[in-house]
């Protein structure tokens, strides 16, 4: 795609792949990155050379994880490649991390966020320190819980979360990635609590009287609600909210849809709260509750979501850098590019889970 004249990646299908990164130093070990679980790509790396596969798929099933073998096995051959180091991502349970923990040799993770950052730096070859911005719809983070609103303070030596969503609780769980009336209503207990109950909004009304006792009874107890920080989900909430989306038919509808509803005439957002690193959306959150108008709604939100960026970004002070497969979303990324015009994104590859394995190749640098 192609956003304020800037080429973007989005799949690096047949002749765009295998691809060959040029590193600004050397790596000190052959390095095997075996990518995420959705999207799946792969990486090998060798002197100051990173090779990325061609998009392998989500790994969710027999087929598709042979399939994953099979490219890593091809580029061992082509390359001549012989790896004495295999990185994967610290989900335990995705396919990829399964396959590098019976490898017998050295073994490390590189948190998920962090290696979407890693990979727009060596991209673009940056060697200094930056202000990371990953935003996608989930990846593990240090604490167990589903991050995905981030801000780092990242180099090739580590990284620091300086600044994250506020958690909140998805209702059922994986059902609620299919479901955005589950994360919305989720977030309105957590502004109302039970006097959701008698609230009538486009939330609500997607649910029987039953159903809201049920789900609050679970959100309450935290159960199967796991925690979430992720900008995805938040997308899905606001689309419920708004009556854009309730459940959608493929993975990300919600946030293309709503693109379509952005008005630029609308200039002004929403107020947010921001307290020793964590991004308050719940004030959001009750404010689109209670807006009529869900073009209105919709513009002030991605308004909001640059206000974010950009105040963290005059706070640190440093080079930019954009990552996560929220920012596949034309409005956000223009937006963005359009205040900070200095800000870094990837262009030779994708910015979602397909870039993952060339910044987990290079997190371990030394």
């Amino acid at each position: 795609m192609v956003v304020k004249e800037q080429e973007i990646i989005l799949r690096r299908a047949r002749g765009y792949a295998p691809v060959s990164i040029t590193l600004p130093f050397n790596l000190q070990k052959r390095t095997l990155a075996v990518g995420a679980n959705q999207k799946s790509s792969v990486a090998i790396g060798f002197d100051n050379r990173v090779i990325l596969s061609p998009h392998i798929g989500d790994l969710d099933g027999i087929a598709s994880v042979e399939y994953f073998k099979e490219n890593i096995e091809n580029l061992k051959r082509i390359y001549s490649f012989n790896p004495e180091l295999i990185v994967h991502d610290k989900h335990p349970n995705y396919e990829s991390s399964k396959y590098a923990k019976v490898q017998e040799i050295e073994r490390k993770e590189v948190q998920h966020h962090y290696a979407h950052i890693l990979g727009v730096m060596a991209e673009k070859k940056i060697t200094q320190k930056v202000l990371g911005v990953a935003f996608d719809g989930t990846g593990y983070g240090d604490d167990g819980k589903l991050w995905g609103g981030e801000f780092m303070l990242c180099d090739y030596e580590g990284y620091e979360r300086v600044a994250h969503l506020n958690y909140f609780k998805l209702l059922g769980g994986a059902k609620a990635i299919k479901e955005p009336k589950r994360v919305a209503l989720s977030l309105l207990f957590d502004v109302y609590e039970d006097e959701v109950l008698s609230l009538e909004n486009a939330t609500t009304k997607a649910f029987t009287p039953s159903e809201l006792k049920t789900q609050y009874l679970m959100w309450k107890k935290g159960l199967n609600a796991p925690l979430s920080s992720s900008m995805g989900r938040l997308f899905d909430a606001v689309a419920s909210l708004t009556d854009v989306c309730q459940v959608m038919s493929f993975e990300g509808e919600s946030g293309m849809q709503m693109e379509e509803f952005y008005d630029a005439s609308v200039t002004t957002f929403y107020e947010f709260g921001f307290k020793d690193g964590i991004i308050d959306t719940l004030p959001i959150i009750k404010a689109i509750s209670e807006e009529n108008n869900s073009v209105v709604a919709i513009s002030k939100f991605f308004n909001t979501l640059v206000e974010i960026i950009e105040s963290l970004h005059k706070k640190y002070d440093l080079p930019l850098v954009l990552s996560g497969g929220v920012f596949q979303n034309r409005v956000l990324l223009g937006l963005v590019l359009e205040r900070i015009p200095t800000v870094i994104i990837g262009n030779k590859i994708p910015p979602n889970d397909g870039g993952i394995a060339l910044g987990q190749v290079v997190g371990n640098i030394r």
